[in-house]
């Protein structure tokens, strides 16, 4: 599935995009390894952000003075507060894992559900919406139609990199993302990088 980013102030900072496409994968409960790796992980957090303001870690504040509605800050306070993320199920494990371990916005998607090529813009509230060929719709930082469930064969993924890391960091991101995904989800996969500005 190709991806189509629109530039809305070509003379903004470029992101990296990376568009991973999954497919005969088998979702189910997160392996006990997974599982203990992000509880421990939430609990490292907790400890290193409990008295700082999140907005001024460097790393977030590169995203937010880029966008609106980052989808793992609320994710971030939560684990602040000490309300700790529960398993759910493999996919969203990982993906919160890895969204969490280098702040990054990720994206994902029941492939099977969407049309034709999807697009993504920086919407006037500073927003990152995506769409699909039937006008399929959502927000990157909110579930959607299209979100995986148990029965999930196929998946698109996309993540956002900030203008911080290089392409090559980006691309070796992603290589050890998907080496993950493999290992845990059976399946294949593939990937591609592109720059935007937003």
């Amino acid at each position: 599935m190709k991806i189509q980013m629109e530039i809305s102030q070509p003379q903004s900072p470029s992101i990296h995009v990376g568009q991973i496409e999954y497919s005969h994968i088998e979702i189910g409960k997160s392996p006990q390894m997974l599982k203990g790796r992000l509880r421990l992980f939430q609990e490292s957090l907790f400890f290193e952000y409990e008295d700082q303001t999140l907005e001024e870690v460097p790393a977030i504040k590169e995203w937010t003075n880029l966008l609106e509605g980052i989808p793992f800050l609320p994710l971030l306070a939560d684990i602040q507060k000490e309300q700790f993320i529960d398993s759910t199920n493999s996919v969203q494990d990982l993906s919160i894992f890895f969204s969490l371990k280098y702040f990054l916005p990720i994206l994902t998607l029941d492939a099977d559900q969407l049309k034709g090529p999807l697009s993504l813009s920086k919407n006037e509230t500073g927003h990152i919406e995506w769409q699909d060929g039937a006008e399929l719709k959502g927000l990157f930082s909110q579930a959607s139609k299209a979100q995986i469930s148990q029965d999930t064969k196929s998946i698109l993924q996309i993540i956002l990199f900030p203008p911080s890391i290089s392409r090559e960091k980006s691309e070796a991101l992603i290589q050890s993302l998907t080496k993950m995904f493999i290992q845990i989800h059976g399946g294949e996969s593939k990937y591609e990088l592109i720059e935007k500005a937003l």
